[in-house]
């Protein structure tokens, strides 16, 4: 079964990396979508490299959660 985990993001330069591998170490086969609501401290950098995908969109959690389920693959988000 196909696990897509969507993270939304705003401004989370100093965690994200972090966040990221931990997250691929716990489920390595999980589909990671970052959704970025407009950074601007190089989040969308940090994120892009880790995460299979990454999209940006106004503003909010819920937006940017629907956004993110949108793209997702995976039988489960």
């Amino acid at each position: 079964m196909r696990v897509s985990i969507i993270v939304p993001v705003l401004n989370e330069a100093p965690i994200i990396v972090g966040f990221l591998r931990h997250l691929r170490g716990v489920a390595p086969e999980a589909e990671i979508i970052v959704v970025d609501g407009g950074s601007h401290d190089g989040t969308a950098e940090l994120c892009q490299h880790i995460a299979d995908y990454f999209i940006t969109t106004p503003p909010g959690r819920a937006k940017q959660m629907n956004a993110g389920t949108k793209i997702a693959t995976g039988e489960v988000i």
